[in-house]
C-alpha cells in the first residue's frame, strides 16, 4: 500500500481528479462514474461519509475501515490515505513481433519483451537484429547501456525512430536504416492512463477540456524515451525521421485535435490520413476505431501482398479486426469491453507483477501462476481466459455461464484473498461473444467460409500471451482456425519500423485505407443473434 498526504481545498472536484492532477494512478475503468469499483482509496483520518456507490463495492467493515471509492469523494481539508500501489512501471507491454511460423512473409523483427518505465534510470534497453524468417532467429538479445548501442550506428543520419502508441504502454525502436537492424527497444507506460485506462475515458476527459492535459502527458512520455535513447529531451525537435502508430484516438490526443466527434454518432475522426505533424509521421488510420495500429499490423503481417485470405485480430477493448488479401478488405471493431485488460473483474488489475496469469484446476483444486513470480495480488487478462476455461471444463460453470450455487455468493476461490465471481463470468461472455460474432460477420460478409482462411494473426500483448487453445475452449476464437493461429505480437510497432527502414513502403500505408471497407455491427441485422448465441459456453 502507498500512503499519501493530501491538502485539499477544491470540493468541486472528486478526489480521484485530484490524485489524477498530481500524477497518481488509480484504475478508473468507468471513467469515474463510481460503476466499475476500481478508484479504491482508504481514509486514515476525517473519514467521510459513504455513497450508494461505495455500498455497493465495500461491505460494512470496509465502510468502517474508511474505504472508498475515489471517483465518488468530494472532500474539503487535510487528509491521510492509502492506495494500492500498482507497481505501474512494471506492466508487461508487447514489443516484440514474430511471423516465423508464417513462411510467406520475409521480414521478422524480434524484440524483448521487457517492460521498463521511460521515467526510470534503469529502464531496460535491447539490442535487436532484424533478419529473414526461418526456424530458427540469429536475433541476439541483450541488455547493456544505452551508449554502446550508439557505437554500433553506422551515422547519426542514418537513424530512424518508430512509436506504437497504446492506450495503455508505448513502445519503440530505435532504427538504423542503414544497417535495416533495430539497434534498441524502450517501452513505457502510457502515463495518460492516470485519466482513464480505455480509449473512451480518455475521450470524455479531453472533451472536458483537458485535451491539452493529456497531450502534455503523451509527449512528456515520448520526449523521457528519446532522452534513454539519447537523441535528446524533446521529440519534436529530431532532425530524424519519427514515424507514429497507434489506434486513432492516441494519434488525436498526441496532436491535440478535437475528440468532440470520436465519442458521438457518427464517429468522425478529425484527420486519419497520412500526413506530417511537427516533425513526425502519422500513420493513417482506416476508421475513428480502426486505426494506424490496425494497418500497420496489415502490413507487417503481409495481408496486403497476399492472394490467399488472413484475417487479423486485436483482442483489445476495442476489438479490432480485418479479413482479407491484396485486393479486399473489410474491417470492424467491436466492443469487447475492458474484461481481457482486467477491467470490470472484481479482482482483475493490469499484467503488473502479482498478477495471476495462468490457472489450472484439478479436482478442484487450483494452482496458479503470477508475472514476475511475486505474491498474488489480482488477476490480468490471460489469467481470467485461463480461469473461465477451466472451471467450465471442470463443470463448476455450466455452459450458461451459471456458476455452482456453493460459489454463488463469492465466487470461486484462486487464493485466499481473491475469487471469480459469477458477474466476473458474465463480463467474459459479453467480451468473449463480442469478438466471436465480430469475426464471424467479417467472414460471412467477406463471403467465405473458415476453410478459405490461412492465417489468424492475433496481435498486441495481450494476444501474445494468451493461452489460444483455452480461448478457442470457451468459444472466443473459432475452433475451425485453431490450427492456423499465430500470435504475433506488437504488428503495429514492427510496421511502423518497416516504413522507417523503407520509406518506399508509403504506398502501402496509403493504399490499405482505399482498399478498405467497415462493416458496422451495430448495423448488421445478423450480430445480435449471433453474439446471443457466442454468450454460451
Amino acid at each position: 500500500m502507498k500512503t499519501i498526504e493530501l491538502s485539499i481545498s477544491d470540493k468541486n472536484k472528486s478526489l480521484l481528479t485530484h490524485l489524477q492532477e498530481n500524477g497518481e494512478f488509480l484504475p478508473a475503468y468507468c471513467a469515474g462514474r463510481g460503476t466499475c469499483g476500481k478508484c479504491k482509496v482508504q481514509f486514515l483520518n476525517n473519514i467521510p461519509a459513504h455513497t450508494t456507490h461505495d455500498a455497493a463495492f465495500f461491505s460494512a467493515k470496509e465502510l468502517s475501515e474508511g474505504w472508498r471509492l475515489a471517483c465518488q469523494a468530494y472532500v474539503k481539508g487535510q487528509f491521510t490515505i492509502q492506495i494500492e500501489d500498482y507497481e505501474e512501471d512494471q506492466i508487461q507491454a508487447a514489443s516484440a513481433f514474430n511471423l516465423s511460423a508464417d513462411k510467406s512473409v520475409s521480414n521478422k523483427f524480434t524484440a524483448a519483451d521487457t517492460v521498463s518505465d521511460s521515467s526510470s534510470k534503469s529502464a531496460s534497453v535491447q539490442h535487436i537484429s532484424m533478419q529473414p524468417s526461418s526456424e530458427k532467429s540469429d536475433s541476439k538479445i541483450a541488455t547493456a547501456p544505452s551508449s554502446s548501442t550508439h557505437n554500433e550506428i553506422s551515422s547519426y543520419d542514418s537513424l530512424a525512430l518508430a512509436v506504437d502508441i497504446g492506450t495503455t504502454t508505448i513502445a519503440s525502436n530505435l532504427i538504423d536504416t542503414n544497417q535495416k537492424k533495430v539497434l534498441q527497444t524502450i517501452t513505457s507506460i502510457n502515463h495518460q492512463r492516470i485519466f482513464g485506462t480505455d480509449v473512451l475515458s480518455r475521450i470524455d476527459i479531453a472533451n472536458q477540456g483537458r485535451l491539452l492535459e493529456l497531450q502534455r502527458t503523451i509527449l512528456n512520455d515520448l520526449d523521457s524515451i528519446c532522452e534513454q535513447f539519447q537523441l535528446g529531451k524533446d521529440i519534436t525537435k529530431l532532425s530524424i525521421p519519427v514515424i507514429i502508430s497507434g489506434n486513432s484516438t492516441m494519434q488525436h490526443l498526441l496532436q491535440k485535435l478535437s475528440c468532440e466527434s470520436l465519442g458521438s454518432f457518427p464517429f468522425t475522426p478529425v484527420d486519419i490520413s497520412m500526413h506530417s505533424y511537427k516533425n513526425m509521421t502519422i500513420l493513417p488510420g482506416i476508421s475513428t476505431y480502426v486505426g494506424a495500429d490496425i494497418v500497420s499490423g496489415i502490413v507487417a503481417c503481409g495481408i496486403d501482398q497476399k492472394e490467399e485470405v488472413s484475417l487479423l485480430v486485436d483482442l483489445g477493448t476495442n476489438g479490432e479486426m480485418v479479413i482479407g488479401n491484396k485486393d479486399r478488405l473489410l474491417v470492424t471493431s467491436t466492443a469487447a469491453g475492458p474484461a481481457f485488460e482486467g477491467g470490470n473483474i472484481r479482482y482483475g488489475i493490469a499484467g503488473v507483477p502479482g498478477a495471476i496469469d495462468t490457472v489450472t484446476i484439478f479436482d478442484n483444486h487450483p494452482a496458479i501462476s503470477t508475472i514476475s513470480n511475486k505474491k498474488p495480488i489480482g488477476i490480468c487478462g490471460t489469467g481470467v481466459i485461463e480461469t473461465v476455461y477451466e472451471l467450465v471444463k471442470e463443470k463448476i460453470v455450466d455452459n450458461t455461464g451459471l456458476i455452482a450455487d456453493k460459489y454463488f455468493d463469492n465466487g470461486y476461490p484462486l487464493t485466499e484473498n481473491i475469487s471469480f465471481t459469477n458477474k466476473d463470468i458474465r463480463e467474459v461472455q459479453l467480451a468473449k461473444s463480442a469478438i466471436r460474432a465480430g469475426i464471424e460477420i467479417l467472414v460471412i460478409s467477406y463471403g467465405i467460409d473458415y476453410s478459405q482462411i490461412a492465417h489468424l494473426y492475433l496481435a498486441g500483448g495481450f494476444g501474445q500471451k494468451i493461452n489460444y487453445t483455452k480461448a478457442v475452449g470457451i468459444g472466443m476464437l473459432p475452433k475451425e482456425l485453431n490450427d492456423r493461429i499465430i500470435s504475433v505480437g506488437n504488428s503495429s510497432l514492427a510496421g511502423a519500423g518497416m516504413l522507417a527502414m523503407n520509406s518506399e513502403l508509403s504506398h502501402r500505408f496509403t493504399h490499405i485505407p482505399e482498399i478498405s471497407e467497415e462493416i458496422s455491427l451495430a448495423n448488421h441485422k445478423a450480430f445480435n443473434d449471433l453474439y446471443l448465441e457466442y454468450m454460451s459456453f
